[in-house]
Formats: structure tokens, sequence, C-alpha cells
């Protein structure tokens, strides 16, 4: 694994610079525009990057409450040079940690079907059918603590 720090996002433009590399890996291989990789979630969220010693954002996740006992991961995203390597595991792991300082009792995800084993090698498990999201087939997964 290539030398990287794995830290919450630590300003504006470092936060802006995020939103650009989530968009290169989630929207922009759907065609979809900027801005397509936001939602009305990002205030309030834990925003957690992977950045090389250039600072170059290679890697993204946020976490987000639903709940008092219960967190959100969503929008992990690993630049495609960057993937298989464990920094998408590292940055789930610091995920997770989050969490489990904010004392969730469990964690939810939706996820692309193509990285349902990522997340069980993580203690995800499967929790419904899978279904359409954005043209591709997702499912929720759920971690208990």
């Amino acid at each position: 694994m290539p030398n990287i720090d794995i830290r919450q996002v630590q300003n504006a433009q470092e936060l802006e610079d995020m939103f650009y590399q989530r968009w290169l890996v989630l929207r922009s291989p759907l065609g979809m525009e900027r801005g397509s990789e936001r939602d009305n979630h990002e205030n309030g969220a834990c925003h957690i990057i992977a950045a090389k010693g250039d600072r170059t954002i290679i890697a993204s996740g946020r976490l987000r409450e639903l709940s008092p006992e219960l967190g959100s991961i969503s929008y992990i995203a690993v630049l495609p040079e960057f993937q298989n390597q464990g920094i998408g595991t590292k940055l789930m792991e610091k995920l997770i940690a989050q969490a489990k300082e904010k004392n969730f009792q469990s964690l939810r995800l939706m996820s692309r079907i193509n990285a349902v084993h990522f997340y069980q090698n993580l203690g995800f498990v499967e929790q419904e059918n899978p279904f359409d999201y954005l043209g591709i087939p997702h499912v929720f997964m759920q971690l208990e603590f």
C-alpha cells in the first residue's frame, strides 16, 4: 500500500476536492454530471479521505447518523489505479471506528453487487433483495457491533 494519510476532511477546498474525486469514481463513468455526487446529507456528515503525500485525494467515504443507534456509510470511492491495494479497507476501518466512537450500535450501507464481497470481508451482511439504483444492481448491507 502506498504511503497515505487516512483522516477527516480538514477544510472547504479539501471537501471540494473530495467531491470531485467522488464524482470521478462513482458518477462520471455513468455519464452523470458534476453535482450528482452530492446529496442533501453532506452537512454534519463525517467525510473521511485517503490522501497521498502530495495531498491528492485517492479515496473517500462518508459516515452520517440515521438515528442515535444507526449510522450510514456511503459514497465509498477509490480511484481505479489505487484499488485492490488495501486502501478501501483502511478507509472503511476508519469509518467503522468513527461509528463506534459515536456509539452507533450498527451501520448500514448500500452496496453495488460487484462490491458485496468487499463489505462481507469487513463483517457486513446482506439485508434485502437486490434492487436497481442508477441503473446498477445494489443491495443493503448491515454491520452490528
